[in-house]
């Protein structure tokens, strides 16, 4: 029998989805990283032959949306039905916390506080007076360790009790200026009784008329103006507001109250001692993100991982591409005997079977060892400090510090960075970073980066890590410098105020990141390319099968890009690889090789072997060069673009956002091209 609807809630980062594995049973994924949750998972918490359906809402830090994570959250707190919520706090940082948690106290009648990481807290030196802290808010609270499975059976049974009428909130209301709770005043009795909403938080987004939730109030209930009484209210309220003087800045002054009552709760509930994991943490990150040693360290770093990644990906590269060898042999005797045409012998096995080899022996190899490395450095914390040793460039560079988080964002999904870019507020800043977004190399360009760095530059791979590590840099300049240029030209303004919280560096699970980069990554990137690859593989055949005069569809094509290829030192049958891979980058060397191989991939698949076929076809060490460039500065995939229209809703910026990272890519190709023939003519 199912008894109620609780939301769990709270900040981004803060083992949300930990406590809701936990007591649903649930494999939903979590990390260390905001914007891992990016929409509602329900899940049954089970006793006694009861259940309750817990709702995991995506982390968000504020009420007041800036995001569509923050407003899912927004919308269930304020418009669905359910019993009451649970608002997951950490307690490393909880009056941060506890600034969301009020504003929901002041939505849902009946709230549990869940402080967790209490296990942290204490070795941060962190102590958190949970008794203190539930009479200071009025809310039941109770501490957790959810990593630990410590205290999840007292929420359980604390959910339970919230369902079942028998655990009542009695909330200590944040208080503000007389005027602005006389104005709130005015609106409550409307809002209860017409709307159902039992607390303050409305009435305040009215006032202050918040535009994110004025609209969704309009669309579920119609227009303020439309109804009466809400609408003489809200006059009334107004009026009073002006009269005081509190109209300038109200959201301003409401926040203030919120964030000073939360100090207020932490210094009852809170006490700092000096812990040995809080000074051992400082001591890293005064040099992880040192002024002197935090560039060069990253550096470092990001360097050997990549030098691992490309020393490491020959050998298996080699075992996968004979072992798909050998299954095409027998997939060919198999043709044979039931008497399969020729022509069709070859389109599957030529166009397709080795198009999908190709692909997995040579991406798979290089993912399955960078993404595990990478995730890695996301969960023990190390991303928000690469975000931090850069916030200074971009700030110099006329934009937002948050630019810094979008393009880290970029590095998995290029889609995802342009996604990821609603975390900044100004719209002008936001349009830099979805426009630049492309200029660093996603999840679908660094095989193929890695890969051809691995063939043409591996002299040592001490030298292939080093050539990949300067590329990702110089990416990572000129999204600076065309920022820059940018913010000084079309889209001019301020750089908007930024901090970023450094979160507690954390022993990650070494199964959860295998299960993570293996599945979330390494294979969801596969799969997206062999999805892609295999009717790719087809048209390609088809194209290198079909002649008109003499030459195939495929090699008219790329004689016709040829002299234009050229001047920016690459080929007919590259650039053409890059065009027919606009669905996915990750087919894009497949479609190379299957251009120089004149049809078909046949015998084809090891790095070296790639290699030979390349080299064979006139592609230079100075090809390869230009070649890398292109891959980190050309257009952005089908999807991308896709999502840059989506969130731009402007044919102009979408438009921006393929012409600026083309243009970029050609620029440089032509300078490297004729520099190149200067030094070896």
């Amino acid at each position: 029998m199912n008894i109620g609807k609780i939301a769990l809630a709270g900040n981004p980062n803060v083992g949300k989805s930990t406590v809701f594995n936990a007591l649903t049973g649930m494999k939903q994924h979590t990390g260390n990283w905001s914007g891992k949750t990016v929409g509602t998972a329900e899940g049954k918490l089970r006793r006694k032959g009861k259940e309750i359906t817990l709702v995991d809402l995506p982390g968000t830090c504020s009420l007041i949306t800036d995001s569509r994570e923050e407003e899912i959250t927004r919308d269930f707190l304020c418009f669905e039905k359910f019993s009451g919520a649970v608002i997951v706090c950490d307690a490393c940082c909880l009056e941060r916390n506890l600034i969301f948690a009020l504003q929901a106290a002041q939505l849902v009648p009946n709230v549990i506080l869940c402080i967790n990481m209490m296990d942290d807290a204490e070795k941060r030196g962190i102590e958190i007076d949970i008794k203190a802290l539930s009479e200071e808010t009025g809310l039941p609270a109770i501490g957790i360790s959810a990593a630990n499975c410590e205290g999840l059976e007292e929420l359980s049974d604390m959910i339970f009790e919230l369902a079942e009428g028998k655990l009542k909130a009695d909330f200590v209301p944040v208080r503000y200026p007389k005027a602005i709770e006389h104005a709130a005043d005015i609106l409550l009795p409307v809002l209860r009784e017409k709307y159902g909403f039992p607390g303050v938080y409305p009435a305040l987004r009215l006032l202050e008329n918040e535009r994110g939730f004025v609209s969704e109030f309009e669309n579920r209930f119609g227009i303020i103006s439309g109804e009466e009484d809400l609408s003489t209210a809200l006059s009334e309220a107004e009026t009073v507001l002006a009269e005081s003087g509190f109209s300038a800045d109200l959201p301003g002054k409401i926040a203030s109250c919120s964030a000073f009552r939360a100090e207020e709760i932490c210094l009852s509930a809170v006490n700092f001692s000096k812990g040995k994991q809080r000074e051992r943490d400082a001591k890293i990150d005064s040099v992880l993100t040192g002024k002197i040693s935090g560039v060069p360290i990253m550096l470092i770093l990001f360097g050997f991982i990549f030098w691992l990644t490309v020393s490491g990906a020959n050998y298996p590269s080699a075992l996968l591409s004979a072992l798909f060898e050998r299954v095409g042999e027998v997939f060919e005797r198999l043709l044979l005997s039931v008497g399969a045409p020729s022509v069709l012998r070859s389109f599957l096995l030529d166009g397709i079977w080795n198009v999908l080899s190709w692909v997995v022996s040579v991406m798979l190899p290089p993912m399955a060892i960078f993404f595990p490395l990478f995730t890695f450095l996301e969960d023990i914390g190390y991303l928000p400090r690469v975000a931090f040793n850069l916030d200074k460039g971009f700030k110099s560079a006329g934009t937002c510090g948050k630019q810094a988080l979008t393009m880290c964002m970029g590095i998995g999904c290029g889609a995802v960075g342009v996604t990821g870019a609603r975390i900044i507020d100004s719209p002008r800043e936001r349009l830099i970073a979805i426009i630049t977004n492309s200029f660093v190399p996603c999840n679908g360009r660094l095989p193929a980066i890695i890969a051809l760095t691995a063939m043409f530059f591996t002299g040592s791979s001490v030298l292939g890590s080093a050539i990949l590590t300067m590329a990702v840099v110089f990416s990572v300049l000129m999204s600076l410098l065309v920022s820059k240029i940018l913010s000084a030209t079309v889209l001019k303004g301020v750089p908007a105020a930024f901090s970023i919280e450094l979160p507690p560096y954390r022993m990650p699970k070494i199964g959860k990141i295998i299960v993570r980069s293996v599945f979330d990554r390494t294979l969801k990137i596969l799969f997206r390319a062999v999805v892609v690859a295999v009717p790719a593989g087809a048209v390609i055949w088809l194209c290198s099968n079909i002649s008109f005069g003499g030459e195939t569809v495929l090699r008219l094509f790329a004689d016709f890009l040829d002299p234009f290829a050229r001047v920016f030192g690459l080929d007919g049958n590259v650039l053409s690889g890059f065009i027919l891979s606009l669905p996915a980058n990750e087919i894009a060397l497949p479609i190379m090789a299957m251009g120089y191989s004149g049809g078909g991939l046949a015998e084809l698949g090891s790095l070296s072997e790639t290699a030979a076929l390349f080299s064979a076809n006139g592609f230079s060490k100075t090809t390869a060069l230009c070649t890398i460039i292109f891959f980190l500065f050309h257009w952005p995939c089908a999807t991308t673009i896709i999502t840059v229209w989506k969130e731009t809703k402007s044919i102009k910026w979408t438009a921006l956002s393929v012409a600026v990272p083309l243009l970029t890519g050609l620029s440089l190709c032509f300078i490297i091209n004729i520099v190149a023939k200067l030094l070896m003519p």
